[in-house]
């Protein structure tokens, strides 16, 4: 199974064989392109972006709903980069939106003979989530009209996963993950202003970076743990065969449980990687990549060239 067909394009996420390409949506990146039809469990962002605007003004995004409390694009994207894996629900306290929860692995196995063998071998990891953790290289990255960055690429990270729960009226497209975290450069030049569009948002040591014409560095910095990989792509960038403009809805968590972000995006190319990711310290990644066997269920996913705009919206306003 693919999770990335989940995301959407991008948006933030993913999951396929080590060998295959992902497809997320943004920001948070959006993290993923939709070539497929949604699963039942169903990751990138991918990531993956937060952009938010009442109204299409620029060809090629769609019509998003009025009442936004802020807007943001992202455009330019050079890399989104997201890893799949497998959580333990309990270890990551987290508040969910209102009838909000996570799926289980074991609902996901249903479409997935990988992962299935992988619960047969270790029974716990039925009740584990479904994640995404994305990182994206944007040109460009701009919250309501003005933009945040201080280098000429901005460097963002999200961790979605997989969820399902009542949509609001103002959403669009499908409405497959909920966002458990996201980081920006502590570069950046508004804070402030990402908050708007990401009440999530943490400031960090947030790194992507290319190492030569087919590979990336990629390095995020928490306070328990550091997550980083080598990722190395092949073959030519695939335009994505999904409906454009696409659509997604994210709902946020913790304090920001009542917030979601709608995006619109188009312009997802697919291309097929392979990445060696590590994580030291402890957290929730250090469990999630010491998982014996997982690596060769979840593969690395890359995105390019997709623009996105978003609206941040709340769920108390219906």
């Amino acid at each position: 199974m693919d999770y990335a067909a989940l995301r959407g394009p991008s948006a933030m996420p993913v999951a396929a064989r080590s060998a295959q390409t992902s497809g997320h949506a943004n920001h948070r990146l959006i993290s993923a392109e939709v070539d497929m039809p949604l699963n039942l469990c169903t990751t990138t962002l991918a990531l993956l972006v937060y952009a938010g605007l009442a109204g299409a003004a620029e060809s090629g995004f769609g019509e998003l709903p009025a009442g936004s409390v802020s807007t943001s694009e992202t455009h330019d994207v050079a890399a989104e980069i997201c890893r799949d894996h497998l959580f333990d629900p309990a270890a990551v306290p987290v508040v969910l939106p209102v009838d909000y929860r996570l799926a289980s692995a074991a609902h996901a196995s249903k479409m997935d003979p990988a992962l299935e063998a992988l619960l047969l071998k270790f029974p716990k990891l039925r009740e584990y989530a479904l994640g995404s953790l994305c990182f994206v290289s944007a040109g460009r990255f701009a919250v309501d009209g003005v933009s945040v960055q201080a280098a000429p690429a901005l460097p963002l990270a999200f961790w979605w996963a997989v969820a399902e729960g009542p949509r609001h009226a103002a959403m669009r497209g499908k409405t497959a993950w909920v966002q458990l975290g996201s980081w920006y450069s502590s570069s950046t030049t508004s804070r402030p202003a990402v908050l708007r569009t990401d009440p999530m948002a943490e400031f960090s040591d947030v790194r992507v970076e290319p190492v030569d014409s087919n590979r990336w560095r990629v390095r995020l910095a928490m306070p328990s743990e550091t997550v980083t990989a080598e990722v190395s792509t092949s073959g030519r960038l695939v335009p994505s065969r999904a409906e454009q403009p696409g659509y997604m809805s994210v709902p946020m968590s913790g304090p920001a449980a009542d917030y979601f972000s709608v995006f619109t995006y188009f312009g997802h190319h697919h291309q097929s990687a392979r990445g060696e990711w590590r994580a030291t310290g402890t957290g929730v990644f250090s469990a999630a990549f010491s998982i014996e066997g997982e690596a060769g269920v979840f593969g690395t996913g890359f995105q390019a060239g997709w623009k996105s705009r978003a609206g941040l919206y709340r769920f108390s306003s219906q």
